[in-house]
């Protein structure tokens, strides 16, 4: 009787957060699917202009698509597809996160890549004109090491010091910044941003890069506070370190700081936990010169942790970019399907995908909308987005342990 009654008040329970719950604002934002492969090759997808005709091609793994049609694929490393689960490693592809850049000095875009924790950073060159079939077991384009030991899982490619992009990552227990030398194929330039520290260690979670306390300069950020770019860093002093404790247990993905609130300052989002719950945004604080934050929830590990009733777990990856065009950047994550075998928190709840609208409103709050954008893709640790059809608006590419997608917007009619 105890346990009947027990279910009956906390059936009662849910019901009632359901209840309360708030309707979605309606939007025009719609996406059309496309799955351009059904088995797992990746944790991560890209986009770049792979063949030099001026139109985004979708990089995942060792194959790329060839846009705006994305029906004819090609690839620069041996194809292999891994099982979704397995013994240690083995249910894990080799290839996580692929950054397309042109970095030698001819017009073809070559890729940067980033594999398991632990494992080297490779320049894959592009061999231009020829690429290899899709179905290719055997034949890779040149491959030349460019950084040891890239141990964490969110690392990004992206201009931090004001000119090209640079590999930020963990390394040999130090946030390093890497690029090309005067010869690309030879191990990059390595900077080291921190001492030493025991904390960045393989499998850490959680960091970005972004202007904090706007002098124009990118600092840094993980998931225990932020790093300061110094003016006119020398490539071998360690930045300073202001302590804020962002995701203070396990760190969530990549971090972004832009204005969320619209006052001027830039704020931070992130996830908390990349296998677990939570996710958040801290609007900066001045007070006495002084830079702090205060956190506003966004989701948790209940339903009523959101006011849309909206809850998964496992947020391995984050975009950020100006989905429905109104100016203002929004926040792109979802779950990462099966990124433990099936071991974390939630793991069995659909593999969803959602879009979260910066809505500052005419009371001075402001608040991340969810929309759900699929509920049977997810993500991996690598979202990507950008113009894929030329039509101005941004679209969504993601690559995990259900396969490579593309999600294209199109434009919904209110309801």
């Amino acid at each position: 009787m105890y346990n009947n009654l027990t279910s009956y008040v906390l059936c009662l329970f849910l019901v009632a957060s359901a209840a309360v719950a708030k309707n979605l604002p309606l939007t025009t934002v719609g996406f059309k699917k496309i799955q351009l492969l059904d088995k797992y090759i990746t944790e991560g997808a890209s986009i770049g202009d792979v063949n030099a005709d001026g139109r985004p091609d979708v990089i995942a793994g060792p194959l790329w698509w060839q846009g705006p049609e994305f029906k004819k694929s090609f690839s620069y490393a041996p194809f292999k597809a891994y099982p979704i689960k397995g013994p240690g490693l083995s249910g894990y592809s080799t290839n996580f996160f692929t950054f397309p850049d042109q970095i030698t000095k001819d017009k073809w875009t070559d890729i940067l890549k980033v594999g398991l924790p632990d494992q080297p950073a490779h320049l894959a060159i592009n061999p231009g004109v020829k690429p290899f079939i899709a179905s290719n077991t055997k034949h890779q384009c040149q491959h030349c090491k460019a950084q040891d030991n890239i141990c964490n899982e969110s690392p990004q490619h992206l201009n931090v010091l004001g000119k090209g992009n640079q590999l930020l990552a963990f390394s040999h227990n130090h946030i390093t910044l890497s690029e090309p030398g005067i010869d690309p194929t030879k191990p990059w330039e390595v900077y080291k941003v921190s001492p030493k520290d025991g904390a960045l260690q393989m499998y850490t979670h959680g960091l970005g890069a972004g202007d904090i306390n706007g002098d124009k300069l990118p600092d840094i950020l993980e998931k225990r506070g932020w790093w300061q770019q110094p003016d006119n860093w020398d490539r071998k002093t360690p930045w300073e370190f202001h302590p804020y404790p962002f995701a203070p247990e396990q760190g969530g993905a990549q971090m972004f700081t832009y204005d969320i609130d619209g006052d001027g300052d830039n704020d931070v989002v992130t996830a908390l936990n990349a296998h677990s719950w939570g996710l958040a945004w801290y609007e900066q604080i001045k007070e006495g010169g002084k830079i702090s934050f205060k956190k506003h929830t966004i989701m948790t590990d209940k339903s009523e942790g959101n006011p849309y009733g909206v809850c998964f777990s496992q947020l391995h990856a984050m975009a950020c970019t100006d989905i429905d065009g109104d100016g203002i950047k929004d926040i792109v994550t979802g779950k990462c399907f099966y990124a433990h075998n099936g071991r974390d928190p939630g793991a069995e709840q659909p593999a969803v995908l959602y879009w979260f609208r910066t809505t500052r409103h005419e009371d001075g709050t402001t608040e991340l909308i969810p929309y759900q954008i699929d509920d049977n893709s997810g993500v991996g640790r690598q979202i990507s987005t950008g113009d894929l059809n030329g039509d101005g608006k941004m679209d969504i590419v993601v690559g995990n342990k259900k396969g490579v997608f593309v999600f294209i917007q199109t434009d919904k009619p209110e309801k």
